[in-house]
């Protein structure tokens, strides 16, 4: 088997790497699923070894006793790579394994947020991660950002190497969308070409900001007539993100889309104008990438590795993290000026053409996999 992951089964940015090298590598690659076991038909030309590893859980027997059965099941397959993608369960199993070359993909909180929890329990978390780290024969990072955060925890190792996500513009493309996404707008809301849909597409988590988002739509509505809002995902902060636009005035103006099928978010972008993604912190942010793609505006925080996937007034705007207020000034921008939301989308598909097509990306990949490879062979 030429690699073998350990990755999140039931997740899209497992579905396009081990994708990628399930097509490019058919009947050579491998993958254990992480918590959720594997949508066969996600990934052709991979072998989907069961059963998935369950959920790694610090007091969970038989979250340990798995160490010993992926360590034999790594052994017994011998790989020409290891590669786990997300370190807190993946990356901590394959890096427990002990085998080489072992390439170990960081996506974020898993690096940012698990070695830094207080207490006890924080404090374990963070070995573990250190552990996995060290383990690594090359270590690589979505963003400049999380390279920066990595290499802080592991000053003594090279620094990562950017593998980012991308984006396949020739699917996020709004030249092949023959039809747009159909939502299912509460009564009362704002149509026709009066109407002006501001779109969020994320979990519904506090860390990605819905609720300011739903403030910063409350505020604007008292200027722009036509405003009105789509929320996509599930997610812990549903019912409460549903009275807060209750309580804020805007419940009309608000539809919940419910969680949208990668495969149609092409489309659902399409039927927004402006993009908005007000997130507490994120190391990158490939659903703006994504929105960019589809020439539309977007707006992120100035935070973290968000200010790496637009250009401030170029391609969007960046805005203060937290301030519903900063961000309901850029929304009334864009809602009152065609012209200017064109300009930045079209700016912006340009940008993620340049910056974050998938292909190329992958190609880097391939060629970092074949280098580990050979040095172990």
């Amino acid at each position: 088997m030429r690699i073998l992951f350990i990755a999140p089964g039931d997740n899209v940015h497992t579905w396009k790497w081990v994708g990628w090298f399930g097509r490019k590598y058919p009947g050579e690659i491998g993958l254990i699923p992480y918590q959720d076991p594997a949508l066969s038909d996600k990934l052709p030309g991979v072998e989907i070894i069961e059963p998935a590893i369950p959920p790694f859980r610090l007091l969970s027997p038989e979250s340990w006793a798995e160490f010993g059965r992926i360590t034999e099941l790594v052994k017994d397959i011998g790989p020409g790579l290891l590669h786990a993608l997300w370190v807190y369960g993946p990356g901590i199993y394959a890096g427990r394994s002990n085998y080489h070359p072992f390439l170990l993909s960081p996506w974020g909180s898993d690096v940012t947020v698990y070695p830094n929890r207080k207490w006890m329990k924080g404090l374990i978390q963070r070995n573990l991660v250190l552990g996995a780290l060290a383990e690594a024969d090359c270590i690589t990072a979505t963003s400049n950002f999380l390279a920066n955060a990595i290499h802080g925890l592991v000053p003594e190792m090279d620094r990562p190497e950017i593998l980012t996500y991308g984006v396949d513009t020739s699917i996020f493309d709004p030249a092949k969308i023959d039809k747009q996404y159909v939502f299912d707008w509460p009564d009362g809301a704002p149509e026709g070409q009066d109407a002006v849909t501001v779109g969020f597409f994320k979990k519904l988590d506090i860390t990605y900001g819905p609720d300011i988002l739903i403030e910063a739509i409350a505020k604007g509505a008292k200027i722009v007539r036509g405003l009105r809002c789509v929320i996509g995902g599930s997610g812990p902060m549903l019912q409460k993100l549903r009275e807060q636009s209750k309580s804020l005035g805007v419940a009309d103006r608000i539809c919940f889309a419910g969680l949208i099928p990668h495969s149609d978010m092409p489309r659902a972008l399409a039927s927004i104008d402006i993009f908005a993604m007000p997130s507490r912190y994120e190391v990158l942010g490939v659903g703006a990438l994504e929105a960019s793609a589809m020439a539309k505006p977007v707006i992120v925080s100035r935070k973290w590795g968000m200010v790496e996937v637009i250009e401030d007034g170029v391609t969007g705007y960046l805005v203060e993290a937290g301030n519903p207020d900063d961000l309901t000034v850029r929304i009334i921008e864009l809602a009152g000026d065609p012209e200017n939301r064109r300009r930045l989308g079209e700016s912006g598909r340009s940008f993620v053409k340049t910056n974050y097509e998938f292909e190329p990306i992958m190609e880097s990949a391939d060629r970092l996999c074949n280098r580990l490879i050979e040095m172990y062979s």
